[in-house]
């Protein structure tokens, strides 16, 4: 296949910086690939994806060649870049500038001086394809991410594209709307023959779409080639371990002999069956012992929430959390999982019902004793954040509980180093990557030492690695007493470390069952693990929950 793109020792340095991002990269693209970018948070990978279109190039010193079909990127014209190479955001909410659906889809291709009778074809034509008729008169603000990330491919899909980058495109996704998205990203490159090159954490469903994985480690290319051989690699290394999906974990944990990984629970499952491997359970762990926590009760009895444009947000909702319990919530995107965590942060009146924080009507209570006993992190951490350094937002939050001036020291350096942010804390809030913005709304929520923490998709942004180091923060918080509910669309995190799980649908909360009857009763919302042994250990979620029977 002819080469697209090409960088060639590619090294760069961020303005103001003297450690390069990106150090010695040479790396080929060729016309019809499909290639998965991986690493951790700050290995370099949207640093990667921004040099090979001019438009998002930063600020910075670039050594080495980036080339597009020959002619280096730099030197594209402004027509040839914005038509060929296409780009799609982690955040679908930052890529649109226009008020409706139709009008970002025509703003492209009106840049470029398409004529009125083109734009309308080439618009219908991507409508028709995505499944965007329905939407294009919507206003842009009345989308849901899944919807509004279509409509960002679309208005890239309009310019008729030979690349397509993506950098975390199903990031802020629920499981299902990555999926339908992903499944339309597939069919873009089968049926349209458009190269894609990709960044994800979320290795579970792209790898399988991928025809090449390249691995990137503190800003160097260390592996470049077919995906199984490349998990295999990463599975040998602790520190990448965590990156490979559950699937072809599995088979690498039981040291199954295959040729190539399975990539998928159906490949998985007849790899199995062919061979006839058998699985029986193993005895699961005794479960820690919690502290007992402090005698208090929280409720919410009747809550509903109305929206005057949606209806019906939160419908009769009743919960009676358990204290010490570590309560994971369910659901689509618009379920009303958020909304009912503001409820019960006192932070949104209902129109109906009532939370009490013992007898205490929670939006009632006064602020500073609220955040003692209650913390809350939002789904967008930055609305917590006043603006200032690292160490000053601590430490702000950390004295709303009181303690001298050394105590709150202490306090603020504990946490910077249990979440890994000593390098950055001096360093404005707002400047920090979208995982270390997560990571530093968990200190703030955890610095106050709260009797109850609220959690709204706290693994959102993370890398594998870095989602570990959080859930075993929060275990050893839950163990010491700290009741925890949080919102998730992250299966196996809820899996791992919950110890009740419930779903919200249209407003309404189901009674939550402990995790393991939760997911193993599910036939949709489980882990990978479990759909791939289910039929021989129904109990299974993870791995290391069964053994592989030798004869």
């Amino acid at each position: 296949m002819r080469e697209l793109i090409k960088s060639e020792h590619l090294t760069f340095t961020y303005a103001g910086q003297t450690t390069p991002t990106l150090t010695d990269v040479s790396l080929q693209i060729h016309a019809g690939d499909f290639v998965t970018v991986v690493g951790a948070t700050g290995s370099g990978k949207t640093t990667l994806l921004k040099q090979l279109k001019k438009e998002l190039k930063p600020a910075g010193i670039q050594q080495g060649r980036v080339t597009y079909q020959g002619t280096p990127v730099a030197d594209l014209t402004s027509d040839v870049s914005a038509q060929q190479l296409g780009y799609v955001a982690q955040d679908p909410q930052v890529q649109p500038i226009m008020a409706t659906v139709i009008e970002e889809l025509a703003f492209p291709l009106e840049n470029l001086g398409y004529s009125t009778a083109a734009m309308n074809g080439r618009i219908a034509e991507v409508a028709n394809f995505l499944g965007l008729n329905q939407l294009l008169h919507l206003p842009i603000d009345d989308l849901s991410g899944g919807q509004l990330q279509l409509v960002n491919l679309a208005s890239v899909l309009a310019l008729k594209p030979q690349v397509i980058l993506l950098d975390e495109p199903t990031a802020q996704l629920d499981p299902t709307t990555a999926q339908n998205f992903l499944n339309i990203l597939q069919q873009v490159h089968d049926e349209l023959a458009i190269t894609i090159v990709l960044t994800e954490h979320r290795l579970n469903r792209v790898l399988a779409l991928a025809n090449r994985m390249v691995l990137l480690e503190h800003g160097r290319l260390t592996y470049d080639g077919p995906v199984s051989a490349g998990l295999v690699r990463m599975q040998a290394d602790p520190a990448l371990r965590p990156f490979v999906p559950a699937v072809p974990a599995f088979f690498l944990d039981q040291r199954l002999p295959v040729d190539d990984l399975p990539l998928t629970v159906t490949t998985g499952r007849r790899m199995i069956a062919q061979q006839g491997w058998r699985f029986t359970a193993v005895p699961p762990q005794a479960p820690r012992p919690n502290t007992p926590p402090s005698d208090f009760s929280l409720t919410a009895s009747g809550v509903s929430l109305r929206y005057p444009t949606t209806g019906d947000i939160l419908h009769q909702v009743d919960l009676d959390v358990k204290p010490g319990s570590w309560l994971a919530i369910i659901g689509k995107n618009g379920s009303g999982k958020s909304t009912l965590l503001s409820v019960l942060a006192g932070l949104r009146k209902p129109q109906h019902g009532k939370v009490k924080l013992d007898q205490h009507v929670v939006w009632k209570m006064k602020n500073a004793d609220r955040l003692q006993r209650l913390s809350f992190l939002s789904q967008n951490p930055t609305e917590q954040f006043s603006g200032d350094t690292v160490t000053e937002e601590l430490t702000a939050q950390a004295k709303l509980t009181g303690g001298d001036g050394a105590t709150v020291a202490e306090r603020v350096t504990a946490m910077l180093k249990t979440f890994q942010l000593t390098k950055v804390a001096t360093q404005n809030a707002f400047d920090l990557s979208g995982g270390q913005q997560q990571l530093l709304g968990m200190a703030l929520a955890l610095i106050t030492k709260p009797e109850v923490l609220l959690l709204d998709e706290p693994t959102k942004g993370l890398d594998p690695a870095t989602k570990l180091l959080v859930g075993h923060v929060l275990q050893q918080a839950h163990a010491a007493g700290l009741t925890l509910i949080m919102a998730s669309h992250d299966m196996d995190f809820c899996a791992e470390f919950a110890d009740a799980c419930t779903f919200m649908f249209d407003g309404r909360l189901n009674q939550p069952q402990p995790t393991r009857q939760f997911f193993t009763e599910n036939f949709l919302s489980t882990t990978a693990v479990n759909r791939l042994v289910r039929q021989q250990v129904p109990s299974a979620l993870f791995s290391q929950d069964v053994t592989h029977e030798t004869i």
